[in-house]
């Protein structure tokens, strides 16, 4: 905004050149958690969403910064429907990146003071545009204040606000000094904190005996068969890969249903002494499940909070799974256990769930059988994953099937 002479404020038209130098500050973020794979620079870079629309001076530039770091970072969906449904709906994949795209972008015109930024913070992390979120800024919680909880969350947060009130300064009124005002002050405070944080972080280990299995396998689609030889692999894996482990952990969803027939089959496949956790599909829920030898537990010890919209659960659709929205942690060996469920590790809110819970162990089970060869759809997970799983401070064992 700038000024009349009569002290009104008119609005800054905006101008190409400024469009499209916050097209870059939007993207480049976006395009971290890309390239970063599963390393920690998507997450920790997500915070320059907050600078690249500070520097908007009306909603329009506000939703260009927004838009461009959207746009980059939720290209994998194209990907990822692709490889879910098939590649004949390639078309159904670029709207759902669209959709995605302008739905997540939206709440950032609000981003005028730091109220706006808080809303919008909460609007693209919480239900129901939450279902759909990732590539939240709040990653960067975990990265910059590891073991701090909600102390560090917050303190993330308040280094957002800093950063906003630091760079949105009116046009024509000039910037401040590098470390002249509030807002400077505080991003220095942050900065010291977040040094000494990652110095004195130590990394968490899983409890001796915890084994994750990675396996490969393709759902049945309703064919019995393929349903039978699936789950003998999926044994087959536990008992080669989990020799004498203590706690065994399965990838998410790897069984396509928890009847009797498949309990009893996998009570007796699992050794004396052993305990397996495997995603499986209970009724309408994407389930963890626990067997021991000669025991199959029919009731789940797990149910995903959140579930991938528009895939696994389709709200129009009466038959597909349903999300239970809330979650708690499970006590197994002593150990406070929190299992994070495949589309689950990109959701903030899942993730503030798990902050209260205050877990001391996180079980990362993941399916990515429909990801293209080389799509960052799955290391965007585990970054997001990893991320929280520090802010945390818990230590994360993994399973994946792909």
């Amino acid at each position: 905004m700038s000024a009349h002479a009569g002290g009104r404020p008119t609005a800054i038209p905006a101008s190409t050149p400024h469009l499209l130098w916050l097209i870059v500050l939007g993207a480049i973020p976006g395009l971290t958690w890309i390239i970063g794979g599963a390393g920690p620079i998507g997450p920790l870079l997500s915070i320059l969403l907050v600078a690249a629309v500070a520097t908007g001076r009306n909603p329009v530039e506000r939703l260009t910064a927004a838009l461009a770091y959207y746009a980059t970072g939720c290209w994998p969906i194209v990907g990822a429907v692709a490889g879910y449904w098939g590649t004949g709906h390639a078309g159904v994949g670029l709207l759902a990146w669209a959709a995605c795209s302008v739905a997540l972008a939206m709440p950032w015109t609000l981003v005028a003071n730091w109220i706006g930024l808080v809303i919008a913070l909460a609007i693209t992390a919480l239900p129901p545009l939450g279902v759909i979120g990732w590539l939240s800024p709040l990653n960067a919680a975990g990265v910059l204040f590891p073991g701090m909880g909600w102390i560090g969350l917050a303190l993330a947060v308040g280094s957002m606000l800093a950063m906003h009130s630091a760079l949105s300064v009116p046009t024509g009124q000039g910037r401040p000094g590098l470390f002249a005002g509030a807002p400077c002050w505080m991003l220095l405070f942050a900065a010291v904190v977040a040094i000494g944080a990652n110095v004195r972080a130590l990394p968490a280990c899983t409890p001796p005996g915890w084994v994750g299995v990675q396996t490969h396998v393709v759902p049945s689609k309703g064919n019995v068969s393929r349903t039978i030889q699936n789950n003998q692999s999926i044994i087959d894996a536990g008992l080669a890969q989990g020799k004498g482990a203590r706690v065994v952990i399965f990838p998410e969803a790897v069984l396509e249903n928890w009847l009797p027939g498949t309990r009893q089959q996998f009570a007796e496949a699992v050794p004396p002494g052993e305990i397996w956790l495997i995603g499986a599909q209970a009724g309408r829920s994407d389930a963890v499940v626990a067997v021991t030898h000669s025991r199959a537990i029919a009731m789940p010890i797990a149910k995903a909070a959140g579930l991938l919209l528009g895939g696994d659960w389709q709200p129009w659709n009466e038959d597909t799974l349903r999300p239970t929205w809330l979650q708690h942690a499970f006590t197994l060996g002593g150990n406070r256990v929190w299992a994070a469920l495949c589309v689950e590790q990109v959701q903030p809110w899942i993730w503030l769930e798990a902050l209260w819970e205050k877990p001391g162990i996180i079980v990362a089970m993941s399916n990515a059988w429909w990801a293209p060869p080389g799509g960052a759809a799955p290391g965007i997970q585990e970054a997001s994953t990893k991320a929280w799983a520090r802010l945390i401070g818990a230590p994360v064992a993994w399973a994946e099937n792909w």
